[in-house]
């Protein structure tokens, strides 16, 4: 099964300029660059990471080769290990975009966060809770038939990370392997490749380029069709 792909929890989202300012200055913002990793699996889990600009993947490194987990957008938090008894981190957070922006929070950073921004604090809180329950929800749809729990990906990256185009598709086009959107779903790259054909065949989806074009009314569709 896949993690949590798209979290859907930002954690900038409720909180006032004045609040976002006062983030900024307890935890000062880094600027990375395509392909840099944030942390690698094994590394001591030092921080949380707010991910302000770009996109980062999280993946596992395993003798088969990696192994994607999460694609992670603005306003996501990831690095949660450092609030585990045993510090280490469990996957490698790699920028994928052009660029990205991280604001690293150090034990003593989210304490004084705690003490300073009582709002942001207790934000952070709420969106570690949706993330639990996001992966509940993650859990459930193991049962859910392979074109289905395709189809859910794509409607979830195409919602968060697609570009509108004029006739209600949406652009999406974030570099991923067919390999990679079954590790994010959990199912095999065939069943994807399956999938993606019923799709196109169903008018829902378009191959463009090294993406796609996602309709998601068309494709909503299909997966009603499709459900048990």
């Amino acid at each position: 099964m896949g993690a949590f792909v798209v979290p859907g929890a930002r954690f900038t989202e409720g909180l006032s300029p004045e609040e976002r300012k006062e983030v900024e200055a307890i935890c000062p913002p880094r600027r990375l660059s395509r392909g840099e990793a944030v942390f690698r699996q094994g590394d001591e889990a030092e921080s949380l990471f707010i991910l302000v600009e770009g996109r980062v993947r999280l993946f596992l490194e395993t003798p088969k080769g990696e192994r994607t987990l999460a694609l992670l957008g603005p306003g996501d938090l990831f690095g949660e290990s450092f609030l585990t008894p045993r510090p280490r981190q469990g996957v490698t957070a790699q920028v994928q975009s052009p660029g990205a922006v991280v604001c690293p929070i150090s034990r003593a950073q989210f304490l004084a966060l705690c003490r300073q921004v009582p709002e942001a604090a207790l934000r952070l809180c709420t969106v570690l809770a949706e993330r639990v329950a996001y992966l509940s929800e993650e859990l459930a749809g193991v049962a859910l038939p392979a074109p289905v729990r395709v189809g859910r990906l794509l409607l979830s990256l195409a919602q968060r990370f697609g570009v509108p185009e004029g006739d209600g598709g949406l652009r999406l086009d974030l570099g991923l392997t067919q390999e990679e959107l079954g590790s994010l779903c959990g199912v095999s790259r065939v069943s994807v490749a399956y999938a993606l054909r019923r799709f196109r065949e169903a008018g829902a989806l378009k191959r463009e380029g090294a993406g796609y074009l996602v309709y998601p009314a068309r494709l909503e569709g299909v997966l009603e069709d499709l459900a048990p």
